[in-house]
């Protein structure tokens, strides 16, 4: 049980601290819900092709690792954002870090649950690290991205 909660609850703390330092508070919590809800899609989506990907071709597991699932992985959240942005769902640079962190939850979330029912580790160390580790930065990367894509697109526009 404590390793379920060290390895999800983590990075949605974070993502409740996000949006409640929002001094604009234009983010609606059910918005954000459903963002996690598109994190989650992205995750299935993402486990699919890497399954689909090592199962019909030979690629070495950790090139793989290393190389391949990033790039996919990473590409499907941006896409989400980018389609949010193109359709103007998101307004100021501070909601397009909240959305993207958002999704990088909802990802982490299902690619956690998933490693604690494959590894079925009782290393807490482990599940402390995909907590504030990796669980955050999936979330932080996207959020990057969204913030860097919302500035350039505004500087586009300009």
């Amino acid at each position: 049980m404590i390793e379920i909660l060290v390895s999800l609850l983590p990075v949605f703390i974070f993502l409740l601290a996000l949006i409640y330092l929002d001094s604009y508070k234009l983010v609606k919590i059910t918005t954000v819900s459903l963002v996690i809800l598109i994190g989650f899609a992205a995750a299935l989506i993402s486990f699919t092709i890497t399954k689909f990907l090592l199962t019909n071709f030979s690629f070495e597991l950790s090139l793989y690792t290393k190389y391949g699932s990033p790039i996919i992985e990473e590409t499907i959240k941006a896409s989400f954002i980018i389609y949010m942005i193109s359709k103007k769902q998101i307004g100021f640079t501070v909601d397009a870090a909240i959305y993207g962190f958002a999704i990088g939850a909802g990802f982490s979330f299902i690619e956690n649950i998933y490693y604690l029912n494959v590894l079925e580790s009782s290393n807490l160390f482990l599940w402390i690290i995909r907590g504030f580790g990796t669980a955050v930065m999936h979330g932080g990367t996207t959020a990057i991205f969204s913030i860097i894509t919302k500035i350039y697109l505004i500087e586009v526009r300009i």
